[in-house]
This record gives C-alpha cells, sequence and structure tokens, in this order.
C-alpha cells in the first residue's frame, strides 16, 4: 500500500520522496505569493476550506503551505492508471460526487481524528467564471461533528496560470471553530456552510465572490 489519509506525513513516501523536487520546480516556474501565511497551524487537525477555480488549486495550497494536505477528489481520477497511486500515496482519498458518500465523510473525519489537516472545497466543482457558487452543506456537518479549526484560504490566479506567467495569490485567514460564527441555535447546515464561505470569500476580491457578494 502506497499510503493513506490517515497516515502521518513522515510515512508518506512519496509525499517525502517527490514534494521536495516538485515544490521547487513548481516555485520556479509559477510565481506564486502566500499571504498572511503566519495563520496557517502548526500543527493539525484542521480543515482547509477554499474557492475552487482550476485543478491546480490542491497542489498550489501544498507548495505554499509545505504542508501535505489530505485532500478528497473524485473517484474516477483514483482509476487512472499512475496518477492514482500517486494520489493515495500522498494521502488523497476518493468522493464519490453528486451522492451522499458516507464513506467519504467518515475518512474524513478520520483524518482530523488522527491530527492531519484536510483539504476541503465546500463548492464541490470548479466555477467557470471565476465567481464564488453556492457551497454544499456538508462542511458545516464535518465543522461541527470535528471540533476542528477552519482555516479560510483564498486563491485567485490558478485559473490563467501558465509556465512563466502567473500571478497566483494564497490568502490566508485567521482560523476559527465552527462554534465562533454566532448562529442561531436552530441555524441549518446550509446557513453553517454559508457563513463558513463568507469567511472565504472576504479573503477574495470582490469579482470573484459571486453567491457570497
Amino acid at each position: 500500500m502506497l499510503g493513506g489519509p490517515t497516515w502521518p506525513q513522515s510515512r508518506l513516501w512519496v509525499w517525502q520522496l517527490l514534494f521536495p523536487p516538485v515544490r521547487f520546480f513548481g516555485r520556479a516556474l509559477y510565481r506564486m505569493r502566500l499571504v498572511d501565511g503566519h495563520n496557517v497551524p502548526q500543527h493539525g487537525p484542521y480543515i482547509v476550506v477554499a474557492n475552487h477555480v482550476d485543478w491546480k488549486d490542491p497542489p498550489v495550497i501544498e507548495l505554499s503551505f509545505g504542508v501535505c494536505i489530505r485532500f478528497m477528489a473524485k473517484i474516477e481520477a483514483f482509476r487512472v492508471f499512475f496518477v492514482g497511486g500517486l494520489m493515495r500515496g500522498k494521502g488523497c482519498f476518493p468522493v464519490r460526487r453528486g451522492e451522499g458518500d458516507r464513506r467519504a465523510v467518515m475518512t474524513s473525519l478520520q483524518v482530523l481524528r488522527v491530527g492531519n489537516p484536510l483539504g476541503f472545497f465546500p463548492e464541490g466543482t470548479r466555477s467557470r467564471d471565476g465567481a464564488m457558487q453556492a457551497a454544499h452543506p456538508g462542511i458545516a456537518f464535518l465543522a461541527r461533528r470535528s471540533g476542528a479549526p477552519i482555516l479560510p484560504v483564498g486563491i485567485t490566479g490558478t485559473a490563467t496560470a501558465r509556465m512563466l506567467r502567473s500571478d497566483i495569490r494564497v490568502t490566508v485567514g485567521p482560523p476559527f471553530l465552527f462554534e465562533e460564527l454566532d448562529l442561531s441555535p436552530d441555524a441549518t447546515e446550509q446557513e453553517g456552510a454559508d457563513a463558513i464561505m463568507r469567511r472565504v470569500a472576504a479573503l477574495l476580491p470582490p469579482k470573484m465572490r459571486g453567491y457570497y457578494s
């Protein structure tokens, strides 16, 4: 077995072997800036919650943080020869999009329970026009159930980034707990998800805030 989402970073040999050269060349070929990186916790568990505009978003977060984030990814990607092994080897795990995937939810909670950081894109899929879409309510369930800190991240520039021609910015907001959202006792999970995503929207330029303008 190459790896798993609950493995500590030190045991993920694919990550340990490939990340240093990938980070070196990635940061040399793509200009990316980490803004307010001091907000990133030194240790897990925490939930990285970000907007999603391009396939580059997950690696950009990891290249910027220098930390192996356990992202869930569509199950189809794990069926691609070699790619699936690489993804498992760096702690990613599959999710069946468009349906309630109980296994993916339980894996997410286990990732946090053992102290690893979890990556989550509540919009569920990439935004084609760059503007934020309405979040799915699952992030509120995970945040409430796990009690883990939520780390809001706003990403710009990945959709238009090309080698040697990019201006990627990863802006990190202060971590917060779900209870700090000051929601009413009878608030729905959708209302909780929307409150979380407003923290992300605040890190983006107005034209990218979309549903959360």
